[in-house]
């Protein structure tokens, strides 16, 4: 708090070079938990210095902070530990999806369906998510679903790009 009271002064005494109390202020935000105060605080100073490389990083990872405390909890949804296997994620998927399916609410309790179809989903994007090596690592680094299907796209339009200009085509392995 002390680190943030030094910076608003540093900001409100300047009347031309704020970007350094700026930096500070959002790595101290971040490091209160406060990472909505710092995406809005980086959001104005990038309007102010879009080209500017270390603000467009602060941003970008005020972005990353407010999107990974968004996310929901996977693994405490399917009510397995981080080190779970794919065979009992699997698992506790088939227990979790018998215990929250929306056919089990009542029909007239519109609400509790609404609930039981949301958290049924989450469910699906479990087991998609945590039993594919590659998305489950991307979880774990923090990324949510929308960064993790970006990236996913991404490797494979690196991957059609590798394969089709004749590199790894032709057999032998690849030289790159």
């Amino acid at each position: 708090d002390k680190c943030l009271e030094d910076c608003a002064k540093a900001l409100y005494g300047s009347d031309n070079e704020c970007k350094p109390a700026a930096l500070t202020r959002a790595s101290a935000l971040h490091a209160l938990g406060r990472h909505e105060e710092a995406l809005q605080d980086m959001t104005a100073m990038l309007k102010v210095y879009e080209h500017d490389a270390q603000v467009k990083h602060a941003y970008h990872r005020a972005n990353f902070e407010v999107r990974k405390m968004r996310r929901p909890d996977l693994y405490g949804l399917l009510q397995v530990p981080t080190v779970s296997s794919a065979p009992e994620i699997k698992a506790a998927f088939k227990r979790r999806a018998l215990e929250l399916h929306p056919d089990k609410v009542d029909m007239d309790d519109t609400e509790g369906k609404k609930f039981a179809e949301k958290r049924f989903k989450e469910l699906g994007e479990a087991l998609e998510i945590l039993t594919d090596d590659f998305k489950r690592k991307l979880w774990d680094e923090g990324y949510d679903k929308e960064a993790i299907e970006e990236r996913v796209q991404a490797a494979q339009r690196a991957a059609r790009t590798h394969t089709s200009d004749g590199c790894c085509g032709g057999g032998g392995g690849c030289s790159r």
